[in-house]
């Protein structure tokens, strides 16, 4: 992964004042970059802030498919709301776009299955994963308030918590421009789907509602 990030001392400065996640880590940044809402429904991100969030989404296991304008998104196999976008994409693949998936974990006992992913960031085994054919693997207990490195080594239980952290921390991101308290590293729910893409204009952006069609649709103009 090559980039490491301790979220503790990122988190920590993101409190006392703005700060931007730079290519290494949240780092001091004098004028805060504020969420907005667009038009369209989307959330977003511009300046420094949002080329950090960036570079934090590219750093994430994924498993990405297809060609075009580059798309992340966190998918669980249990979300019904994913299983639905799986529905309308049966192969992962959307025309005119490279979709990046960062498997999600929404309870335990997607564990071990997001654990599968994570040793394999293949097609084949992420497909597997959206099918619900390794969700007969037994739990597995991890951290989810891990703040250590943001690596992708260690045991099955250091591995869980530090995937989850990094998911957490890209969500600070936006909860730290939107103006919510950051000590505690999430103040607003985290849920799946969370979808992310930059557009035209230099802007990260965030759907968090149920993704698919219509919203590829809304992205192509964008």
């Amino acid at each position: 992964m090559g980039n490491v990030w301790n979220r503790r001392q990122v988190l920590a400065k993101a409190a006392l004042a703005p700060a931007a996640v730079s290519t290494l880590a949240l780092s001091t940044l004098t004028m805060p970059a504020h969420a907005r809402t667009i038009d369209t429904g989307f959330e977003g991100l511009v300046g420094e802030r949002a080329e950090g969030t960036l570079d934090l989404l590219r750093a994430s296991r994924q498993v990405s498919f297809g060609a075009g304008k580059n798309v992340w998104i966190w998918i669980s196999s249990l979300c019904p709301y994913c299983q639905k976008y799986f529905r309308e994409f049966p192969d992962l693949t959307v025309p005119g776009f490279r979709v990046h998936y960062i498997p999600f974990i929404l309870g335990e006992g997607e564990t071990g299955a997001v654990l599968k992913v994570l040793d394999d960031p293949s097609q084949a085994t992420f497909l597997k994963f959206m099918r619900r054919e390794l969700n007969d693997t037994p739990s597995i207990a991890y951290n989810p308030f891990y703040s250590g490195p943001l690596n992708y080594t260690g045991s099955a239980t250091t591995l869980l918590s530090r995937h989850h952290a990094h998911i957490r921390l890209v969500q600070s991101a936006y909860d730290a421009d939107a103006g919510f308290p950051v000590e505690t590293g999430l103040n607003r729910q985290l849920s799946t789907p969370r979808t992310f893409f930059r557009t035209q204009k230099g802007a990260l952006l965030m759907w968090g509602g149920g993704f698919g069609k219509a919203q590829f649709e809304r992205l192509r103009a964008l």
